[in-house]
């Protein structure tokens, strides 16, 4: 299938070439796959500019590595902090925007979104934080998720499932990260449960002897001991650590546990230290 590139498509890959300067030839690249139609003739030589903006991309930042200056990172706001992966037009930008109100542009034009862009929603006592991945794949945007603690796959239709594989693979995703996948999106409450369960956290609520429940629990992964839990909160607990009540739900609610006590999602921890 012929690729029927358009003139302009022609006019900035000539400025691509004669231009010197590293970072004009990020952007003319980037400008390049914006301008690509997208069809199966032209899936080569879009995946070709992608490889070129991603090597160029290692370039600009080894010499600005050299040049003392930090490279750019993403840093963690929320209990939880989950990546919006998708190829370009998938939705990224809506959800993101609709999930956490964040200053977003939604547009048709394809390659839209060219630097990640995050956003906070508290849901169930948990703030969780959604970075949108620009669609270029660029290996230092995908560092952000390699950090996140679950990854969000927007799919429109299957192939588009092939394509998203075939980028998790080339960054060693595939098998080391929770991943939810989404075709599409209306139920956004039934979305955020299921990236809590998805993350296996659970809420511990503080309540100091005397003294009503805190209001906003401390997120833990599963499995985390009244240890780990004073730890996170206060470690100078540890030392004088007597005993704690759990409260919850069951006919032993208020009972004595130590220090291993394995923490249950909603548990209410009152300290005797």
């Amino acid at each position: 299938m012929p690729a029927n590139l358009p003139a302009e498509w022609y006019l900035v890959e000539e400025e691509y070439r004669k231009t010197k300067d590293l970072k004009k030839k990020r952007e003319l690249l980037k400008k390049l796959i914006s301008v690509t139609p997208k069809h199966k003739g032209t899936e080569n030589l879009l995946g070709d500019l992608r490889k070129k903006l991603s090597k160029l991309e290692d370039e600009i930042e080894r010499k600005s590595r050299k040049a003392g200056r930090k490279t750019e990172t993403i840093k963690k706001t929320g209990d939880l902090l989950v990546s919006i992966i998708g190829l370009t037009q998938s939705g990224k930008s809506t959800l993101l925007r609709n999930l956490t109100n964040a200053s977003v542009e939604v547009s048709n034009v394809p390659y839209t979104t060219k630097e990640p862009i995050t956003g906070v929603c508290f849901f169930e006592g948990v703030s969780v934080q959604l970075v949108e991945i620009p669609s270029f794949f660029l290996r230092k945007h995908m560092t952000i998720a390699h950090a996140s603690d679950l990854l969000l796959l927007l799919v429109r239709e299957e192939k588009d499932s092939e394509k998203l594989y075939k980028v998790l693979e080339e960054n060693n995703l595939g098998e080391k990260k929770r991943i939810v996948w989404l075709s599409s999106c209306k139920d956004y409450q039934k979305l955020l449960n299921e990236i809590l369960k998805e993350c296996k956290i659970v809420r511990v609520f503080a309540k100091p002897v005397g003294k009503p429940v805190e209001s906003k629990p401390v997120v833990m992964k599963e499995g985390s001991s009244l240890k780990d839990f004073m730890e996170k909160v206060n470690r100078s607990w540890i030392k004088t650590f007597k005993f704690a009540r759990i409260f919850d739900d069951s006919k032993f609610s208020g009972r004595k546990v130590g220090l291993e006590y394995s923490l249950k999602d909603k548990d209410v921890v009152e300290i005797h230290a």
